[in-house]
């Protein structure tokens, strides 16, 4: 008995978590309206607590928040697991105060406490697939008017979308559809007053001259569903050396580095490569991309600050969320050097909305079919049309 009693606790502390967070949320969510300021405190709530890649896209309704509230601070809340402090810290034009909030482990409960002591003239909850937890933190605190933009609630069932959306004051509509993540920006600042407001695409400065010569890749994802297969990563890397003499830079995480080294390994030309996943921080490998003459990666956050950097870049992207998040749609009609490579299967677009389980079997690694059947051929194409493009329209300096 005593052996087995680990692994029910283990059996029993997501079950229990789930019903404790119900709870939090039908509590909060009915006295939400009735937690108000007894004065005006001068701040407003941001609530990013999604991925590093949704807060690059953000970027712009950010500057324009700040224009829509000139007198208010804008308070950030992001989540801990994510390393997006370490660039919104250093975006003063923006953010008056930065702070991580828990919204995933089961220590998160305490994140509540945390909140209550808070207080807000305004709360503004601007992602488009909320997720539970954070909708409770925005209920916990004091507010005198919380927003948000209507959402797919991808992640949320029937009865926690309608306890979550009468806590808010202000549900702005969503138009129906696949729509890139700017166009759900533009629909949001749009409802909070700016009407004249059309999303642009992200910006974090200019691409720095090159001191090297050197292609940058993320080969890495935050879930292995995303990962193209290694091999293939380096039929491509070593395609590009041989055609331009660049170095390769492969970067990510300190748990990507195994992954990495193993892709170095089936790589012809190794001189070439130099992996540095783990050895700068957020801030750092931002100056890195944005002075590499290329990018090339899966579906993840330092492809989106490529964009914002300007680097061209090539994205390996599954057709489950294509269009969402890549390619770029922008509400201004500007364009980034970006091409995205998917494999066009027939089920396109069919986590976009919803969170529906693949049809297919997943790959050996985890990988969704749409990621796997995206041949080498096909990226190789794109490869050649980036870097004609480059050429072309110099975008960077002459390759070595």
């Amino acid at each position: 008995m005593t052996m087995k009693l680990p692994r029910i606790i283990k059996l029993l502390k997501p079950v229990i978590a789930n019903h404790l967070e119900m709870f939090l949320l039908a509590y909060y969510s009915r006295t939400a309206k009735r937690r108000r300021c007894k004065q005006e405190t001068g701040r407003i709530l941001l609530a990013r607590t999604d991925g590093l890649g949704d807060f690059i896209i953000w970027l712009s309704c950010a500057e324009e928040l700040k224009k829509l509230y000139p007198n208010k601070k804008v308070v950030l809340m992001l989540d801990s697991t994510k390393p997006t402090i370490q660039l919104a810290k250093n975006m003063p034009h923006m953010f008056d105060e930065v702070f991580n909030i828990d919204i995933h482990n089961y220590t998160r409960f305490f994140s509540v406490l945390k909140m209550r002591k808070m207080k807000f003239d305004l709360v503004i909850q601007p992602v488009y697939t909320r997720v539970i937890y954070t909708d409770i933190l925005l209920f916990a605190c004091r507010a005198n008017k919380r927003i948000t933009l209507d959402t797919n609630s991808k992640f949320l069932t029937e009865k926690q979308l309608k306890l979550s959306n009468r806590g808010f004051d202000q549900i702005i509509p969503a138009s129906d559809g696949v729509k890139h993540e700017l166009v759900r920006c533009g629909e949001l600042m749009r409802g909070l007053g700016a009407r004249e407001f059309n999303a642009g695409l992200p910006i974090l400065g200019k691409q720095s001259k090159r001191t090297d010569n050197y292609f940058i890749s993320f080969p890495a994802a935050s879930t292995p569903t995303k990962m193209w297969q290694p091999e293939k990563y380096a039929q491509v890397y070593t395609d590009i050396i041989r055609k331009t003499g660049w170095d390769c830079v492969l970067s990510g995480g300190t748990e990507d580095i195994a992954f990495l080294n193993e892709i170095v390994q089936m790589v012809n030309i190794k001189s070439k490569i130099n992996v540095i996943a783990g050895k700068y921080d957020l801030y750092s490998s931002i100056d890195i991309i944005k002075k590499a003459n290329m990018a090339i990666g899966n579906d993840t956050g330092p492809m989106h600050i490529a964009v914002a950097c300007g680097t061209p870049s090539i994205v390996l992207m599954g057709d489950n969320e294509i269009g969402r998040f890549f390619p770029y749609t922008s509400e201004t009609g500007d364009v980034p050097s970006l091409l995205v490579v998917d494999a066009n299967l027939e089920c396109k677009g069919c986590n976009a909305i919803k969170d529906i389980p693949c049809r297919y079997p997943y790959g050996s690694r985890g990988a969704y079919r749409c990621i796997e059947s995206i041949t080498v051929e096909c990226c190789l194409e794109a490869v050649d049309q980036l870097l004609n493009r480059v050429v072309n329209n110099n975008e960077k300096l002459d390759k070595a």
